[in-house]
């Protein structure tokens, strides 16, 4: 097990902070991506998901029941991997503690994070049919019904057509929910914690697992060791819950101030 702290002070590169703490969020949500293999809704979500993330792929472990994790460049990813602890000390100074069982990896990670390349995700592609999405979609559920066998063909090619439309968008909706969560512990670290409970800073901050359950994305995240558990789902209604929050509820801070930013 390689361990080791990192300091890093913008405090005098304040316009560089939020750039430097949305790619390592970035990267700690790579890195906890899972889902369970026997759920086959779950696996397609995941592989969509990671279909638009550039230089990310699946792989298979086994625990109790077979897993599917990232490899992201050239690391793969299981829950022991890597365990990265956030904690801004005071504004626009942030330590963080890596854990890993691969030895080269928290240089990997410093360099990833450090330097001025990015984390392209929400890149658009997906496994088929990708000259056919566009940014705003519209689908007609309706289909008429036809005898002719190569208007029925037509008809069924279609709907797979249109099936994978909304699944697309459906993966850019929790791209979108996910830069909303991201944007939101940003903020709640710039906040002064003189008199205000929300602010994270001087707290711990640890993602624990991302998990993808169905269509929705499960992040759990522990605030000073207390969990909280956010739950991402691709709908114009409710698109964002907690499932477990502390005393503070900050649980229902980061939600509320997500659903506040929403635009859709």
């Amino acid at each position: 097990m390689t361990i080791e702290e990192i300091r890093y002070d913008f405090t005098e590169y304040a316009e560089h902070f939020r750039n430097f703490f949305s790619k390592t969020l970035r990267l700690i949500i790579i890195s906890k991506l899972n889902c369970q293999e026997t759920n086959k809704t779950s696996v397609k979500y995941l592989k969509e998901i990671v279909n638009n993330i550039q230089g990310c792929k699946t792989h298979r472990v086994k625990y109790g029941k077979p897993m599917i994790f990232t490899k992201f460049l050239h690391y793969e990813f299981t829950y022991q991997t890597i365990k990265v602890t956030i904690k801004i000390t005071d504004k626009y100074i942030v330590d963080i503690l890596l854990e890993s069982i691969i030895p080269d990896f928290v240089r990997f990670f410093d360099e990833l994070s450090s330097d001025t390349k990015t984390i392209k995700w929400n890149t658009g592609n997906s496994t088929h049919n990708n000259n056919k999405l566009q940014e705003n979609i519209t689908v007609n559920h309706e289909i008429s019904s036809t005898t002719d066998s190569t208007g029925k063909e037509q008809k069924e090619s279609e709907l797979g057509d249109k099936e994978e439309l909304i699944i697309q968008s459906e993966i850019k909706t929790i791209f979108y929910l996910l830069e909303l969560f991201i944007e939101t512990l940003y903020y709640l670290t710039t906040i002064s914690p003189n008199g205000n409970k929300d602010s994270l800073i001087g707290k711990t901050i640890v993602i624990k697992d991302v998990s993808v359950i169905r269509k929705n994305i499960n992040i759990e995240i522990l605030i000073d060791e207390k969990m909280v558990i956010i739950n991402l789902a691709p709908k114009k209604n409710n698109p964002v819950s907690v499932v477990l929050d502390t005393e503070d509820m900050i649980g229902n801070t980061i939600k509320q101030i997500i659903l506040q930013n929403k635009n859709f």
